[in-house]
């Protein structure tokens, strides 16, 4: 009986450490490419964050400084058009990568995005 309880520990010890965190690290490829939401639409590649007034189809192209890969969100710092850097925050990706959420900052509202 020893020894079966003994097996069951040590294989519940390797299950769990083989199970995937619930949470998957993001990369890059959960962000890029094109975005719309209800004001428009933001395109995201490497170097540039293009963004597309829905009202008044005004193409803005904001340089990306950095992609910043976190636990629950993608941070996005970038220049704004006065050259000043600032940062957005991108979470609650769906599962199929067609859907997230910009979180609201001091300079932005929270809208939800899906691929377009």
């Amino acid at each position: 009986m020893r020894s079966f309880r003994s097996a069951v520990l040590v294989g519940g010890i390797l299950l769990a450490a083989a199970t995937p965190s619930p949470v998957a690290a993001y990369t890059f490829e959960n962000i890029a490419g094109k975005w719309c939401t209800a004001g428009g639409s933001e395109q995201f590649d490497r170097d540039n964050m293009i963004a597309i007034v829905a009202r008044t189809g005004e193409r803005r192209n904001y340089h990306i400084v950095s992609y910043e890969y976190l636990d629950e969100r993608i941070r996005v710092t970038w220049q704004n058009a006065e050259g000043k850097t600032v940062h957005t925050d991108f979470a609650k990706f769906s599962t199929d990568g067609r859907q997230m959420v910009q979180l609201k900052f001091e300079r932005g509202p929270r809208r939800e995005f899906h691929r377009c």
